[in-house]
C-alpha cells in the first residue's frame, strides 16, 4: 500500500522550526541593534544654520565651555549661548583694529557665517541653532548634578574640542547612563581637589579628563572619589523618570 506523502516530508515540521527559530533571532538581533539610539542617533549631525567651529573656538583658541555654557554648573540645563555672546568677541568695531590685527576684522564683513551672526545681533533675533544632544521627555538629566559630582562634559560629548562639526557621540540610552551609575569610578576626576588641593581638575579641560579617564590608575582615583564625596548615583526608575 503506498503512502500518501514521501517519508522525507516527516523531517519537515523540524525544518521549518528550526528555519522559524533563526528567523526569529535574526529579528530580534536586528531590533536589537537597529532599533536602538546605539543606531539611529549615535554620529547625528545636523546641519546649523551658523557653521561654528568648536575646533577652532573650544580647540586652537582654548575658550571655556563656560564662557558660552553659563550655567551648566548652576542649572538642570545647558544654555545655548544667545548671539550677544558670540558678538563679545566679534564685535569687528572699527576701534578695536588698534588691539587686534585689522585684517581679522575685516573678514566680518565677507564671511557668510560672521555676517549671518552680526545680522542677526542687529536685528535682534535669535540664531536658531539645532539641537543635538536630547533625552526623551520623559526622562530627566540635571547638568549641574553631574558636572559638580566630577562627571566632565567628555564623559557625556567627547572631545568636543576636536570636532569641527559637533555631533552625537555617545548614545545617551538608559543602559549607556545606568554603566555610569553602576560604576562611577570611572567616570569622575578631581573637580574639587579633594584627593590633591593643589591640582583640582579643570572640568572642561576635556584633553587632561580624557588622558585621566584612560590612565590604569583611574579606577583607584575613582572609587577614592565616590568614599570621599560619599556618592551614590541612584538606579532606581524615580532618579531620572518624574
Amino acid at each position: 500500500m503506498s503512502t500518501l506523502f514521501p517519508q522525507w516530508m516527516n523531517a519537515l515540521p523540524g525544518a521549518v522550526a528550526v528555519g522559524l527559530g533563526a528567523a526569529g533571532v535574526g529579528v530580534i538581533g536586528g531590533v536589537w541593534y537597529y532599533f536602538t539610539p546605539s543606531y539611529w542617533e549615535v554620529g547625528y549631525m545636523p546641519e546649523q544654520p551658523v557653521a561654528f567651529s568648536h575646533q577652532i573656538h573650544a580647540g586652537q583658541l582654548g575658550m571655556d565651555c563656560r564662557y558660552c555654557h553659563t550655567n551648566v554648573e548652576d542649572s538642570s540645563h545647558a544654555n545655548v549661548p544667545d548671539t550677544a555672546t558670540c558678538i563679545n568677541c566679534h564685535a569687528g568695531d572699527d576701534e578695536l583694529g588698534g588691539y587686534f590685527n585689522i585684517d581679522l576684522w575685516e573678514a566680518h564683513k565677507v564671511n557668510q557665517n560672521l555676517v549671518k551672526v552680526r545680522t542677526a545681533y542687529a536685528e535682534e533675533k535669535p540664531i536658531q541653532w539645532r539641537r543635538i544632544h536630547k533625552v526623551p521627555d520623559y526622562a530627566h538629566f540635571n547638568h549641574a548634578v553631574h558636572l559638580n559630582a566630577g562627571v566632565s562634559c567628555y564623559s557625556c560629548h567627547g572631545r568636543i574640542d576636536q570636532m569641527e562639526v559637533v555631533y552625537q557621540k555617545e548614545s545617551l540610552s538608559m543602559g549607556w547612563c545606568l554603566e555610569c551609575h553602576r560604576e562611577p569610578e570611572k567616570y569622575l576626576v578631581d573637580v574639587d581637589g579633594v584627593l590633591d588641593p593643589e591640582n583640582p581638575v579643570r572640568i572642561t579641560d576635556l584633553a587632561t579628563v580624557e588622558k585621566l579617564l584612560n590612565s590604569p590608575d583611574q579606577r583607584e582615583r575613582g572609587l577614592k572619589l565616590v568614599e570621599t564625596k560619599q556618592l551614590q548615583p541612584p538606579e532606581h526608575c524615580a532618579a531620572c523618570h518624574y
